[in-house]
């Protein structure tokens, strides 16, 4: 079982690795598109549609290692009042149903994505790609995800995930 982790963490890290490159990879087609318009009066075809697709890739491969490392944003105005019993009892149903949400949607990509493949649906704008292309990371980061939400679920339970751990927010 730690092994699986190991390798899961690992999948992860490449994710999150991949996810940053991606929003280089925005950040300068920004720039160049910018520098090209003011230079030349014309930009880049097709860097706003690449852009938005790398934007989706972001956020699908980014979300399972934010989660790990508790970087996503939390409302603790109901559980900053509990024990940490109830904290625990808490965290460990958020994350169990944030796994249901998750691998529910990542059915349901699957699904779309299939459809997608089978009709041979192409993206209609400025560069014409299969929709495929920018649906398949829908279910795949999903389903990273909502196995993310099942081992926090674990460690919340095990007491590995502390109260002092969670990320918080100071009014």
């Amino acid at each position: 079982m730690r092994t699986f982790g190991n390798l899961f963490d690992r999948l992860e890290d490449v994710m999150a690795a991949t996810a940053a490159c991606l929003l280089l990879a925005i950040m300068l087609a920004t720039v160049v598109k910018v520098v090209g318009r003011a230079l030349f009066n014309h930009g880049i075809m097709g860097i706003d549609q690449i852009s938005g697709t790398m934007m989706v890739y972001v956020a699908f491969l980014g979300a399972a290692w934010v989660l790990r490392n508790e970087g996503h944003i939390t409302i603790d105005i109901l559980t900053s009042n509990l024990s940490e019993r109830g904290q625990r009892i808490m965290g460990v149903a958020s994350s169990i149903v944030g796994a249901i949400a998750c691998l529910m949607i990542a059915y349901f990509a699957v699904i779309a994505t299939g459809l997608s493949i089978k009709r041979g649906v192409m993206v209609a704008a400025e560069l014409e790609i299969p929709r495929a292309l920018n649906l398949w990371v829908i279910p795949f980061g999903c389903t990273v995800l909502g196995i993310e939400f099942i081992r926090r679920a674990f460690r919340i339970q095990k007491g590995i995930v502390l109260k002092s751990e969670f990320v918080t927010a100071e009014a």
